[in-house]
């Protein structure tokens, strides 16, 4: 008979049952009782601290579509990224690996193209996947592997009529890259069909310089006060020699006018390296209010990408994630401007996440998590097993309510500056819930201790006479964590342990 079923038919179904059975809340099964995976759809921010959004605290800033996914979800009050700078940040958030291991350590190394990556498994399990937006993996025009469709910039590309590798042809498109890049996102999502997953990674140039404000926000807090952060005009004492220069080729001018009470000259704008002249405090808050302008672009994108979901009715059906590739200086530590030095400002970014399937909606959770956890995170999700050379851990449990499963002691950052390699970096440090030890090793310089409960702001270095068992401690817990990671550097801090 043509619809008799075979005993071999009936076992293999009822292997599928219990397969479906032991996978509990983070599956449903459709009409016809087959496994539904849940989409993914990753917003990624360019440049984007903390507390930039109304939901982490920003003072004036409204973001009631972004805002939205922490109500609906899960807010992430430490979540970090292993090296703060745009290519080795998504290298990380892509691969599952630390850069020392992904070998994306500055923003001039092609990829590995043999690297797996999260939307590469995701699409040999039967996704449809879609790259959108910034990749930043050096001049690399090609198209990547396992994605359905590409449309990609080399490097930053630009806020006001892109170019773009669309599926392997460049395209010179009209209006502006915020927009441009959710309109794509959107006719992916719809032409994916209804009964087949999709991950969608989108990748905003927002908020990244020249700082263009999205269509509709030019004037944005126009008429509201911005005041520099409390340690704008810090001298740096204590702190590495480049942090000291720094904060003083950025900020002399602008100390020496403050107690003047006078505008800097032209030179000292020069000596700033081209910036906005610090002392010009009007001139810097117009600066900090475009960037702002520039994130307003993506809160309106992420209300129509949301209403896209309740329209095709897979709200429930999709996991949606939202972090910023590093963190950003707004004239904190003398006047520091962009990412890199292990600083919380730089270090720490939004990460937000909702699955209304299995993440409780309005949860807060203050485990540390990193960009390295991301492919693990979601390979969990999806039932699958995440690749033996991904060194992040999944944060599944953390949200889905098991609070103390898995979490981190401490967390390791990297900084690989001008000449570095991952055998010789620039910085390591260690971040526990209690202290962070910076550690300047390529060129050595003053080491950095930072009590986080009682000087949150990391502006009185402890790691003198009185605090070597602590720094001790640290170290070593710092080599642990490295060694376990396979971390080429090893003996640098080897190195730094025994001076002392």
């Amino acid at each position: 008979m043509a619809n008799a079923t075979t005993r071999r038919e009936l076992l293999q179904r009822g292997g599928q049952a219990l397969a479906l059975a032991s996978l509990g809340p983070f599956f449903h099964t459709g009409h016809a009782g087959e496994l539904r995976r849940p989409n993914f759809v990753f917003l990624l921010t360019d440049d984007q601290s903390y507390a930039t959004l109304g939901c982490t605290g920003h003072p004036f800033m409204k973001t009631p579509n972004i805002d939205s996914l922490r109500r609906g979800g899960v807010l992430f009050t430490n979540g970090f990224v292993a090296m703060s700078l745009c290519a080795p940040s998504r290298a990380c958030f892509l691969s599952g690996q630390y850069p020392f291991s992904n070998g994306i350590y500055n923003n001039q190394t092609r990829w590995n193209q043999q690297t797996q990556t999260l939307p590469m498994l995701l699409h040999q399990a039967g996704y449809t996947t879609a790259h959108i937006g910034k990749w930043h993996m050096d001049g690399d025009d090609r198209l990547q592997l396992g994605y359905d469709y590409w449309a990609a910039q080399i490097g930053q590309g630009q806020y006001v009529n892109p170019r773009k590798n669309i599926n392997g042809t460049w395209t010179d498109l009209k209006g502006y890259d915020t927009n441009i890049v959710t309109d794509q996102a959107i006719e992916f999502i719809r032409r994916v069909p209804r009964d087949k997953p999709f991950c969608v990674w989108i990748g905003y140039k927002a908020c990244h310089g020249p700082f263009t404000p999205a269509p509709g926000h030019e004037r944005d807090f126009a008429d509201l006060e911005i005041k520099p952060p409390a340690s704008y005009y810090s001298d740096n004492a204590g702190k590495p020699a480049r942090l000291r220069q720094k904060g003083n080729r950025a900020n002399a001018a602008g100390r020496k006018a403050a107690k003047a009470g006078k505008a800097a000259t032209k030179a000292a704008r020069k000596a700033a390296g081209g910036n906005p002249d610090p002392s010009n405090l009007k001139e810097w808050a117009e600066r900090e209010r475009n960037q702002l302008r520039c994130l307003m672009g993506v809160e309106d994108s992420a209300g129509r990408l949301l209403a896209l979901l309740e329209e095709r009715k897979i709200t429930d059906d999709t996991i949606v994630f939202y972090s910023g590739d590093n963190g950003f200086f707004h004239g904190e530590h003398g006047g520091l401007h962009g990412k890199m030095e292990a600083y919380e400002e730089s270090l720490r970014v939004p990460m937000i996440a909702r699955y209304p399937r299995s993440i409780k909606p309005g949860q807060t959770c203050d485990a540390m998590v990193a960009n390295v956890d991301l492919a693990p995170t979601i390979l969990d999700f999806c039932g699958m097993p995440a690749p033996k050379q991904m060194q992040g851990r999944s944060w599944r449990p953390l949200a889905t309510g098991s609070p103390n499963a898995g979490r981190r002691d401490c967390f390791l950052y990297s900084m690989y500056g001008a000449g570095a390699d991952p055998q010789t970096p620039t910085v390591k440090a260690i971040r526990t819930d209690r202290y962070k030890l910076i550690l300047s090793l390529n060129p050595a310089d003053v080491e950095e201790l930072y009590d986080l409960k009682n000087d949150p702001q990391e502006m009185k270095n402890l790691a003198g006479a009185g605090a070597q068992d602590q720094v001790r401690k640290l170290k070593e817990r710092m080599l642990a964590e490295m060694r376990e990671l396979g971390d080429p550097a090893v003996p640098l801090v080897e190195a730094s342990l025994k001076r002392k």
